[in-house]
């Protein structure tokens, strides 16, 4: 082979050796550039999955968080559950930053949802509860005041009852009377109404027929105001004194009677002490027997 042919023969090999190379690095370029652009895609695919990721996390904690403070004094019995999901939800967030797996961190986040599902199913369990108690206090308390209503209308009644017992059981007087009195010599009366003839004074009253009062003896106490106001008696000391609804009286008679239930007729006398000289005027008579003031009168002397 001559020189001419054989250097034509290497030209040609080394034509074909450039363009082969040329083409495999124009691939190799190709190549390359497609793969960056399709590890961007996947760098931006990841990033999209990472906020995604970031926002359902903030969604959670968003809507854990309002429903422990709309819920304040329920959500202090769940303290420990709280704990979890706030240190597990503070985990995820951590592990979003730096190198993460898609399948790893969405199976924490999963998992936190059923945490925080559950913290809310207790947290409406304890609603529930509240206020089924809330009912039961509301219905105990009106069927309390209900039945307290009942006692105080009872209590009124009994009261009332009671009243009218008391009532009833005083002693009622009539044909209430009292009179100067001048005793002669033959022990005869002879009423007068002159104040320096009087000797004694006589009070008559009738006792009214009760049965509810208690037969047998009971004790009447009669006051005589001279004009001037002062009872007629016959010492101021607590020999000639009585109980009256926690007051000591002095009185001008006392007489016991002795009380069947029937209608009982009393006359009884103050006597003047000798020297003792009553005033002119108006006289009043008042007649008592336990806390009570059961018959009056009065009557002039001139």
């Amino acid at each position: 082979m001559s020189p001419q042919t054989e250097n034509q023969k290497s030209g040609m090999v080394f034509k074909v050796l450039t363009i082969v190379f040329a083409v495999a690095i124009a691939a190799l370029i190709f190549w390359s550039l497609s793969t960056k652009k399709e590890l961007n895609g996947l760098l931006v695919e990841k990033e999209n999955l990472r906020l995604e990721l970031k926002a359902e996390l903030d969604q959670l904690m968003t809507q854990h968080n309002q429903l422990k403070a709309e819920n304040e004094t329920l959500s202090a019995t769940l303290s420990e559950k709280d704990l979890l999901i706030q240190e597990n939800a503070k985990q995820i967030e951590e592990g979003l930053k730096y190198k993460w797996s898609y399948f790893n961190i969405k199976k924490q986040l999963t998992a936190l949802q059923e945490v925080a599902k559950g913290y809310e199913a207790k947290i409406e369990d304890l609603k529930l509860q509240n206020q089924n108690l809330i009912n039961e206090n509301t219905e105990v308390k009106g069927q309390l005041g209900a039945e307290q209503q009942k006692t105080s209308e009872l209590t009124v009644i009994k009261n009332q009852l009671t009243e009218k017992v008391e009532i009833a059981t005083i002693h009622k007087t009539y044909e209430v009377s009292a009179l100067g009195i001048r005793a002669k010599s033959s022990g005869k009366e002879v009423i007068t109404d002159k104040s320096k003839r009087v000797d004694k004074i006589k009070v008559c009253f009738t006792l009214a027929e009760n049965a509810l009062i208690q037969a047998g003896n009971c004790d009447i106490y009669i006051r005589i105001a001279q004009p001037d106001n002062a009872i007629l008696t016959p010492d101021m000391g607590d020999s000639y004194a009585f109980d009256y609804n926690g007051e000591k009286l002095q009185y001008s008679i006392k007489t016991v009677v002795n009380y069947e239930n029937q209608t009982t007729d009393v006359c009884c006398y103050w006597d003047k002490v000798d020297e003792q000289e009553l005033a002119a005027g108006a006289y009043q008579v008042d007649i008592y027997h336990g806390n009570s003031v059961i018959g009056q009168t009065s009557f002039i002397l001139k």
